[in-house]
């Protein structure tokens, strides 16, 4: 696996976030494997696609990136709460990919995902609605409470700079599959609740 980006497919581009969006999404299109079933390489969904970012063409499995320069922090900013909320509850809701990258070397410092079932409503913040000024006034978006999912659910292939194995990564995600199979999301919430109990206590 190859940390740093590749700085050529960012020229066609103006903008330091088109430029950006571009080299985050063409590494994690040349060097990320799916967690789920271990396929060698994941596959870019069309832009503006609503829902995710990437597919696995083998297991099915979506997956949706955020990136951010230097470390991700307890919360990151989504879109839409009540879209959110919706897909929650939905059966095409992706995992999420987290990307964290130094903006002076152009390099990744810390990649993980997080499986889709760790997403229950209470660690959906909302945000304010904007402004009446604003150009979107009373559109109320989101932001993920990432302090507030189990470590365990925090799956990395990249850490500090260092790279995890593939056997490792897919182990661990395998242990969270039991979320898989509890479909009530109240109960699931709990479950996590436990979790992050337990984490707290070091077990």
């Amino acid at each position: 696996m190859e940390l740093k980006f590749d700085i050529e497919v960012a020229k066609p581009y103006l903008s330091p976030s088109q430029k950006i969006k571009a080299l985050t999404e063409n590494w994690v299109n040349n060097q990320i494997y799916c967690p789920n079933c271990g396929k060698t390489d994941v596959d870019k969904y069309p832009n503006n696609r609503p829902v995710a970012d990437f597919f696995c063409s083998s297991c099915k499995e979506d997956y949706e990136l955020k990136s951010k320069k230097g470390k991700m922090g307890s919360k990151i900013v989504d879109g839409a709460y009540r879209t959110m909320i919706e897909r929650l509850q939905s059966t095409n809701n992706p995992n999420f990919f987290l990307l964290n990258y130094n903006v002076r070397s152009l390099e990744v410092s810390d990649f993980f995902v997080i499986p889709k079932y760790f997403f229950v409503p209470n660690i959906i913040e909302k945000r304010k609605p904007l402004s009446a000024n604003a150009d979107r006034s009373g559109w109320i978006g989101c932001n993920i409470l990432i302090k507030s999912i189990p470590e365990t659910g925090k799956i990395f292939f990249v850490k500090n700079g260092v790279i995890e194995t593939k056997n490792k990564v897919m182990s661990e995600w395998k242990k969270t599959l039991f979320l898989k199979e509890e479909q009530d999301i109240n109960s699931k919430g709990w479950l996590l609740d436990i979790m992050r109990c337990l984490d707290r206590i070091g077990r």
